[in-house]
C-alpha cells in the first residue's frame, strides 16, 4: 500500500492504495476557500457549521505522473484542488475524535480536480468531480507514526511554475479526528477507504477573472513530509481519449 516514492521520467507512481475502497471528500472545509467558493458560486452562506461530505467513484482516481485526460466537450472550467488525503488502517463505526488517529494508516497527497461548470449546473458536487482517471492520488501512503506534527505542515499547489495554493493543515475547519468521527457515526469505516480533507484557497474559481486549467497545464501539488505529485492537463476531443 505504498506505492513508488521516487518520481523520474522512468517512474510512474500508480494510484497507492489499491485497491481503494470508499473515496470520501470534504468540501469547504478552509475558510479563506470556502469564502472564494462562495463568491465564484454566488452562494450566501460561506463557512459550514458541519463537515460537507460527498464521495467520487473510485473510477476518477489516477496516479501521481498520470496526464489528466480530459473530454474537451464536457467542461471548460477545469480547476485544482490539493488535499491531504487520509488513508483509513483500521475500520469502525461511531469512532470517538479522540481515537480517531487509531484508525489511520497513512496520508498521502490528493489533487480534487474539478469541473466547475458541471458543479454549478447540477447543483451538486458529484458529477464535477468525478471525471474518469481525473484526480491524481499519491504518489505513496507514507505511515500515520512518520507524520509527527501533521497540523503544522504546509500543502502547497503550483500551476506551471505559479504558486497558487499555500496554507497550513492546521487552518482546516475540521480536522482529521472530527473528519474521521463524523463520518464514521453514520457510514461505518472500513481498510482502505481515503478522506480527502478539502482544500486551502487560491484555486482557479477564486480569481477574477478565474484562472482554470488549459491544455498542457502542468499542475503540482504538495504536502511537507507527505508527498509531491506532478500532472500535465491534456484536453482531447470526444473518442481520442486513450
Amino acid at each position: 500500500m505504498t506505492g513508488v516514492d521516487v518520481l523520474n521520467e522512468e517512474v510512474r507512481p500508480k494510484v497507492p492504495v489499491a485497491p481503494p475502497r470508499n473515496m470520501f471528500c470534504l468540501g469547504k472545509n478552509y475558510r479563506d476557500h470556502a469564502e472564494e467558493f462562495a463568491s465564484f458560486a454566488q452562494e450566501d452562506e460561506s463557512v459550514p457549521s458541519v463537515p460537507i461530505v460527498f464521495s467520487k467513484p473510485v473510477g476518477a482516481l489516477c496516479g501521481a505522473r498520470d496526464d489528466i485526460v480530459i473530454d474537451r466537450s464536457v467542461t471548460s472550467q477545469l480547476d485544482y484542488e490539493a488535499e491531504l488525503g487520509v488513508v483509513i488502517g483500521l475500520g469502525g463505526r461511531a469512532i470517538r475524535p479522540e481515537d480517531a488517529r487509531r484508525h489511520v494508516a497513512g496520508y498521502t497527497v490528493v489533487n480534487d480536480v474539478t469541473a466547475r461548470d458541471l458543479q454549478k449546473r447540477h447543483g451538486q458536487w458529484f458529477l464535477g468531480k468525478s471525471l474518469p482517471r481525473a484526480t491524481p492520488v499519491g504518489p505513496v501512503v507514507v505511515p500515520a507514526e512518520d507524520v509527527a506534527g501533521l497540523e503544522d505542515r504546509w500543502i502547497r499547489c503550483w500551476v506551471n511554475g505559479d504558486l497558487r495554493q499555500d496554507a497550513r493543515l492546521g487552518q482546516m475547519i475540521f480536522g482529521v479526528d472530527d473528519a474521521i468521527a463524523q463520518i464514521s457515526s453514520i457510514v461505518p469505516l472500513e481498510a482502505g477507504d481515503v478522506i480527502a480533507m478539502g482544500t486551502p484557497s487560491g484555486v482557479g474559481a477564486g480569481f477574477d477573472p478565474p484562472r482554470f486549467l488549459a491544455d498542457g497545464d502542468v499542475v503540482v501539488c504538495e504536502i511537507e513530509g507527505v508527498g509531491r505529485q506532478e500532472n500535465t492537463v491534456r484536453f482531447v476531443d470526444v473518442g481520442t481519449a486513450p
